[in-house]
């Protein structure tokens, strides 16, 4: 009996060194859900064991509390509350570097991955864009949207234009798994979340940092961003995180408050800053009141540092004010000296053509490009002044396959000369009527690859410029072509704008004999389908290879419109009227397809007349087979290119 008392102490006491507890309190029973009834039996400690990574701890009611006589044991410490989630969460709020777990996890702190940015847009821009920034990295790193949290968002120190963003990537377990991690780390280092460059720009990986994962770019001092005191990143933190009290948060709350609405307050004050500053200078410019019968004449200003501001204060009458939208040019700026010496001297041998307004030249440039120089005319009316600010702000925000490209102007004093790409295959006109005619390349097919490129470039000018523009001169010697026949419509000294919604424009009748519509030449209205019926006399043209006004076999003086128009309903007609030099190589229904949209653009009643987006559209569909032979077959221009001092009609025309 005595020797078995013996060997239960003994029992006892080996207990008691085993689990931390004084010998006496060994004997003690494990506590039941009855005695503990916040804790389930399964997951009550049993012994000493590290604690849970990374998780807060919520302390339950005790069976066993800690003695102070043994206070350098290992506590014991409840594992993470992963399990059942506790209520009431409001008051948790943890301590840097540990974030709340995402919304849909059990409360507790977590360690996330920090990642710093910085990307390509303002903050004031960012400001409302703070969720979809979040749906952009979520989807980037294949996360939650809400395990993803936007910390911060401060200028950049390099560049006050770009926001410097910290970004907090929160697991939604106690931690990320190491696979996870390197997976998000080599995705946000190698640039791999595709963000909208559309809304937030480029954006560059300064900063990544997590445990485990290899170190950060460089771009970012480690010891402004490093969690722990030495700046290096890779401390050892607390399994643990302290719980402060809800007054805390409330007081961060309020300091964010503050903040939020002090940044409204300066947005909203600069803003009213600017726009009193436009309108005092509004209010303090001196009216400038001209009549439209006299016109001003352009300050004399010389070389590179002329300035188009200056030219478009002046030449501009009353009446062109509403349709002269005033807009930054992207245009470069020449001096006539280096226009001089592209041209050598505005050399007759270099001459290309010769319109209403004036010269063409062919200019090399001191880098070898090649240009076309249109020097306008000086007349005392200053009216090729006014012609010149059309042109150079109409081009200058108009960009299309089917337009000839701006490239430059020159001011110098009472000088003016607009600088274009070079077309160097000539006009429709001079193929057809000129001296390119005797080549005899415009077969069918060609034809009608340019009436459709041309009906492209006025769609775009009618509709989809804001305002639309009215060319007022569309005619066969300003199209001009590329050496695979491609069409770009030029001139725009005439051309005007049409604000949305009227319905036309009350102005001075100018154009060319024989292409100007009949409403416009009596009454002065110009409407966007003014353009469709000179687009109708071109496709005549086209057709018949006949000028606009040709003379007959009588000597007499003939429209073309009058003569083609009752040709253009029978098929007898038709064949009258097509162009012999075709030699009959055509799809006759083809021409007679063509035919039919020549009739209704020609038609004396402009509501009858189609717009030209309609139009291009019906073309398009009628000349499909004929687009498609031309990209089976060989290029077009195999043959040796004419030489641009060949050509006879060209962009003055």
């Amino acid at each position: 009996m005595g020797g078995g008392v013996m060997l239960l102490l003994a029992l006892l006491h080996l207990s008691s060194l085993c689990f931390g507890l004084p010998w006496h309190t060994a004997a003690r029973v494990t506590p039941t859900p009855s005695s503990s009834p916040s804790i389930p039996p399964e997951i009550m400690p049993s012994g000493p064991r590290p604690a849970p990574a990374y998780s807060p701890t919520h302390p339950g009611p005790r069976a066993n509390p800690p003695l102070p006589n043994h206070r350098k044991r290992m506590p014991h410490v409840i594992p993470s509350p992963s399990f059942i989630p506790p209520q009431g969460c409001e008051g948790i709020l943890c301590s840097d570097p540990l974030t709340s777990s995402p919304l849909g996890s059990p409360c507790g702190c977590v360690l996330p991955i920090k990642v710093i940015i910085d990307l390509g847009i303002a903050p004031y821009l960012l400001f409302m864009r703070i969720a979809e920034l979040e749906v952009e990295v979520a989807d980037g790193t294949f996360l939650k949207q809400s395990q993803v949290k936007i910390m911060a968002a401060v200028p950049s120190i390099q560049d006050q234009q770009k926001t410097r963003i910290t970004i907090y990537l929160v697991p939604l377990g106690q931690k990320f798994d190491n696979t996870t991690a390197l997976l998000i780390y080599e995705r946000v280092c190698h640039q791999k979340m595709p963000l909208n460059m559309s809304i937030f720009g480029d954006y560059e990986v300064l900063y990544v940092h997590y445990p485990g994962l290899p170190s950060s770019p460089t771009s970012v001092p480690r010891e402004t961003v490093g969690f722990g005191p030495s700046g290096t990143g890779i401390d050892k933190y607390p399994f643990t995180a302290d719980v402060p009290t809800s007054r805390t948060r409330k007081l961060n709350a309020g300091i964010v408050a503050v903040i939020v609405v002090s940044s409204c307050t300066v947005i909203l004050a600069c803003v009213g800053v600017v726009l009193f500053v436009l309108k005092w200078r509004k209010l303090g410019r001196p009216p400038s009141v001209v009549s439209p019968a006299i016109t001003q004449s352009i300050p004399k200003r010389s070389g590179m540092r002329s300035t188009l501001s200056s030219s478009m204060a002046s030449s501009i009458s009353v009446s062109d004010v509403p349709t002269m939208a005033t807009c930054p040019l992207t245009v470069k700026m020449f001096s006539l000296r280096e226009l001089e010496k592209a041209t050598d001297g505005f050399s007759l041998k270099r001459v290309l053509g010769e319109g209403g307004f004036g010269r063409v030249y062919h200019g090399t440039m001191e880098d070898g490009s090649e240009v076309a120089v249109k020097k306008l005319l000086r007349r005392e009316d200053q009216s090729g002044d006014r012609e010149f600010i059309a042109e150079v702000e109409i081009l200058s925000r108009l960009h299309h396959r089917n337009l000839v490209k701006l490239i430059g102007i020159c001011i110098d004093g009472s000088k003016r000369c607009l600088i274009y790409e070079l077309i160097c295959n000539g006009s429709v006109e001079s193929h057809l009527h000129g001296a390119n005619k005797i080549k005899g390349l415009l077969n069918w097919d060609l034809r009608m690859k340019i009436a459709l490129g041309a009906a492209r470039g006025l769609a775009y000018l009618h509709e989809d410029s804001n305002p639309c523009v009215i060319h007022r001169d569309f005619k066969a010697s300003n199209i001009l072509l590329e050496e695979d026949f491609n069409p770009k419509v030029t001139d725009f000294g005439l051309a005007r704008e049409a604000s949305e919604g009227s319905h036309h424009i009350s102005t001075r009748v100018m154009g060319t004999f024989g292409y100007v519509a009949p409403e416009y030449a009596m009454t002065g209205h110009l409407l966007v389908k003014s353009d469709v019926y000179s687009y109708g006399v071109v496709l005549l043209e086209l057709l018949s290879g006949r000028k606009p006004v040709y003379i007959s076999q009588s000597q007499d003086r003939e429209n073309l419109v009058t003569w083609a128009r009752p040709l253009l309903s029978s098929r007898e007609g038709l064949e009258k009227l097509i162009d012999p030099s075709l030699n009959k190589i055509y799809d006759f229904d083809n021409v007679a397809k063509v035919a039919s949209i020549a009739s209704m653009c020609v038609h004396t009643d402009p509501s009858q007349r189609p717009f030209m987006g309609k139009l291009y559209r019906h073309l398009s569909l009628y000349t499909m087979i004929t687009l498609m032979r031309l990209s089976m077959i060989p290029a077009v221009r195999e043959r040796r290119p004419l030489r641009p001092t060949t050509i006879t009609k060209g962009i003055g025309q």
